[in-house]
Order: structure tokens, then C-alpha cells, then sequence
């Protein structure tokens, strides 16, 4: 039989060689199936210390901690200690927006990026166990941007009031939750969102781009507390992210047979709740949790994560028991993700990962002033103009925003692919820009970067 060994030869080299081209100081990846893992790490984790990269070293893996938060949700669903389609106050009496709805969002709602709840609420609530529940109740300064169940729009708020949901229904804090409930059963010694446990170790940390290019670390290493059921600070050897997506892929048991979910909730998890706007040529629909793709007709569950300076990403093929996690310590991680992605999965499962449409040719004759306008959503700004022939997006970010995004990237030229879904090619890769939500001719919505902002 062919081993991972066999087939994958020269992957130290493509990581090495890639990371070099995409000036990602340091990277590790871990590839596993049936009884076979392997792992590779490269450069360093500090382009100030000059530390390597191995594999045991911890990175930050983001929103794939969204994950590990439903599933800690789906532990109590089985207990009976909480219920999907169940109003979020009924865990949370005193759960207010700014404004009206918050009686209407669900559990489910909070899982699946259906709530409506603006979603980047980034203020910091200090470092005691009770940031999330602070974080919680500064909500009520917070409004919707679009009504709970009518769209999605990726939610950063609402897996940290799913996390205070499961944090105010067993007594303990969300990081106990973390070490208790997942990590001690799945042995994952590392995976902590505490710093003085990330410290014990090697612990890459993330890197920008200076002004000529070289990557360097930040002032800011290390986001708030309050966000931590949403990844604001969830580290992880890749190998023990593998490791909790292979548990899922097992039914819910752990390598050892520990179990963690019934297998009627791991199905649960991967059942279809809805779609997501087009960012790629694959269907894309959300789980409870997961974000899943069909990939010319085979099935991938996955996530992905990113922090200051850091990305991370999880894909799944469940019939060919494939799980493949890379961790990067850079901004520009996601283009040494495509193009090893695009071999690994090539070679390992026979499917190609899917791509960005291109632009209609010749452009469709659409009225493109009616695209036109002020679109706004917390902390950000797109203004939507019409020059030489092309609608031109200006983003403007304030507060906490404004500090993690840095100089941002230049104005952003769309090109047609149909009349709801445009191309754009930013520095940071290719991607699709949707408007939603038509009236009279006129979007109410567009989705950029996954997120709805609402046409003022």
C-alpha cells in the first residue's frame, strides 16, 4: 500500500521553497489519514529572535477555535443543559442590543453566522475570567445589521455569546470549558488560550509587512480575553488541531476511544443550515461550525483562522479520511496555502481545490451607477464609486478596526463576473465581492470579506 511517506516525498521542499516566496518567516503543517500523520515545520517563529520552527511549536489558529467552541455548545445540547432553536435568553436573561431583535436570535442563529449581530466588536475587557461575560453585556451598545435568520454574514459576537452561553450554564469560565472538555480528553497538552501556558513552550508569534516588504513583528502580538470563544487568542500545534478534526471525522471519539460528541452530533455538525455567498467555483454552505465546500462533487469541511499577523487553516475530506492544518505566523500565509493546498489535496485526494471565477468576458451591460454608494457595517466603511467604466470600493475603518488592519490595503477595482457577484484582485489574493439584497434595482447589502455591510 502507498504511505504518506511515499506520496509526499518532497513536501519539506515545496513548504521550504514556498514559504520563501510568499515571505512567510515560519509555517508548520500537519497532513493525516487513517493510522498516518506526518508534520513539517520551517523557518522560524520570530524573525527577532531567530528561533526555528518545529513541529511541538504553538501557533494561532484563530477562528478554527469556532469550532472547538461548537463543539463544547454540542456537549451541553446532549446533556440537555441547552437547546439549538432555544432564544438565547433563556441562558441569558439580561442579553440586550442596542436595538431591537435580540429576543429573536437563537442558539443556532449564533452558531451559524445567522444572528445579525454586528460582528467585529473588538473592545478589550482585560484578562480575568470574567471578560466574556463584560464583553457580553457591552453588546448592549451594539446593534443588528441585518435581522436575525435573514442572511449570513460571519459573526466574530456571536461565538462569544455562545461561548458565555456554555460559560453560564456549567459555572466555569471558557478557558476551563477549552482544557476540561476538549483538550484533556483529546490529550492536547498545548492548546490553551492563557498566555502563561503558551509561554511554556515555543510560541510563534505573527508578522506584517514592513514598508519594503520584509515581514516583522508588530507592537501587538496577541488580541483581547473577551473574544476568546471566537479565536482571539487560541493556540495550537498543528498536529493537535489535526488531531480534534480527526476526532469528528471518527464519529466523535477520540484515537485512545474516548468519546467527546454522539455521533448524531458530529451528523449535526456537517448538516447543511444554509448557504454562504459565492467566494469560490465550489458550493459553499455553513454546519453548525463548520464551513463546508463541494469540491467538484466531494465533500470538505473545514475553517480557517487569522489574528495579528497570523493564519491558520483546516480542511477535511471525510470519504477520504484526509485532514491537512497549516499554521502560519504572517498576513501573506494564505498564499502559501493556495498553492500547497492545491498539490496536496491533488495528490492525496484527487480533488482540486477550487478557484476564484474569473470575470465575465466581454463584461455583462450592467448599470453600474446603481451599485454605487456608502455601504456600513462596525468599524468599517465602503465606499463604492464609479471610475473609468469600473466600480472602485474605498474601505475606511475606525476603531479597535482601524488598529488591527493597519494601512489596509489600496482601493479595490471590480470587475463582473454576473450581476450580484464582482472580481476583485487585492494584494492579499483574488476574491469575489457579492451584493445582496436588490430593491428597485438597488443592493441593500455587500458581502466583502464574508461580512454583510448595509447600503446607508
Amino acid at each position: 500500500m502507498t504511505t504518506l511517506v511515499a506520496e509526499l516525498g518532497n513536501i519539506q521542499e515545496r513548504l521550504d521553497a514556498l514559504a520563501r516566496q510568499h515571505r512567510v518567516p515560519g509555517a508548520v503543517l500537519a497532513v493525516s489519514t487513517g493510522e498516518e500523520a506526518l508534520e513539517f515545520a520551517t523557518g522560524v517563529i520570530n524573525t527577532s529572535t531567530g528561533v526555528a520552527a518545529t513541529a511541538d511549536t504553538v501557533f494561532q489558529i484563530g477562528s478554527n477555535t469556532k469550532l472547538l467552541t461548537t463543539t463544547l455548545v454540542m456537549q451541553l445540547v446532549e446533556a440537555g443543559q441547552v437547546e439549538l432553536d432555544a432564544p438565547v435568553r433563556r441562558y441569558l436573561p439580561t442579553f440586550e442590543l442596542a436595538g431591537p431583535g435580540a429576543g429573536e436570535i437563537t442558539v443556532r442563529h449564533l452558531l451559524t453566522h445567522t444572528s445579525g449581530i454586528e460582528g467585529d466588536h473588538f473592545e478589550d475587557f482585560g484578562r480575568g475570567d470574567d471578560a466574556v461575560e463584560r464583553y457580553v453585556g457591552s453588546l448592549s451598545q451594539i446593534g443588528l445589521i441585518h435581522r436575525p435568520g435573514q442572511m449570513w454574514s460571519y459573526c466574530n459576537s456571536g461565538f462569544v455569546l455562545a461561548g458565555r452561553v456554555a460559560e453560564q450554564v456549567t459555572g466555569q469560565p471558557y478557558h476551563r470549558l477549552l482544557a476540561e472538555r476538549i483538550c484533556a480528553p483529546l490529550g492536547l497538552r498545548r492548546t490553551t488560550v492563557l498566555a502563561e501556558e503558551m509561554l511554556a513552550g515555543r510560541c510563534a508569534v505573527g508578522h506584517v509587512a514592513g514598508p519594503d516588504g520584509t515581514p516583522r513583528v508588530p507592537p501587538v502580538v496577541i488580541m483581547a480575553m473577551a473574544q476568546s470563544p471566537a479565536g482571539s487568542r487560541t493556540v495550537a500545534t498543528a498536529a493537535e488541531l489535526a488531531a480534534f478534526a480527526r476526532m469528528h471525522l471518527a464519529g466523535g471519539t477520540a484515537r485512545d476511544g474516548t468519546r467527546l460528541l454522539s455521533g448524531a452530533s458530529v451528523r449535526a455538525m456537517q448538516e447543511v443550515q444554509g448557504p454562504r455567498p459565492r467566494a469560490s467555483d465550489a458550493a459553499l454552505t455553513q454546519g453548525l461550525g463548520w464551513l463546508m465546500s463541494d469540491w467538484s462533487g466531494v465533500r470538505v469541511i473545514g475553517h480557517g483562522g487569522g489574528t495579528i499577523g497570523q493564519l491558520s487553516f483546516l480542511e477535511a475530506v471525510p470519504t477520504r479520511d484526509l485532514v491537512v492544518v497549516l499554521l502560519t505566523n504572517s498576513g501573506t500565509g494564505g498564499a502559501l496555502w493556495r498553492d500547497l493546498s492545491r498539490w496536496l489535496f491533488q495528490e492525496l485526494a484527487g480533488v482540486r481545490t477550487p478557484r476564484v471565477p474569473r470575470p465575465a468576458e466581454p463584461p455583462p451591460d450592467l448599470p453600474l451607477e446603481n451599485y454605487t454608494g456608502t455601504y456600513e457595517r462596525l468599524g468599517l466603511r465602503h465606499d463604492v464609486t464609479v471610475e473609468d467604466g469600473q466600480l472602485v470600493v474605498r474601505d475606511t475603518f475606525s476603531g479597535p478596526l482601524a488598529d488591527l488592519a493597519g494601512e489596509g490595503e489600496p482601493p479595490q477595482r471590480l470587475r463582473p463576473v454576473d450581476s450580484e457577484t464582482f472580481f476583485t484582485a487585492a494584494e492579499s489574493g483574488e476574491a469575489l465581492v457579492n451584493f445582496a439584497e436588490f430593491g428597485d434595482g438597488h443592493p441593500g447589502y455587500v458581502h466583502l470579506g464574508g461580512r454583510a455591510a448595509r447600503r446607508r
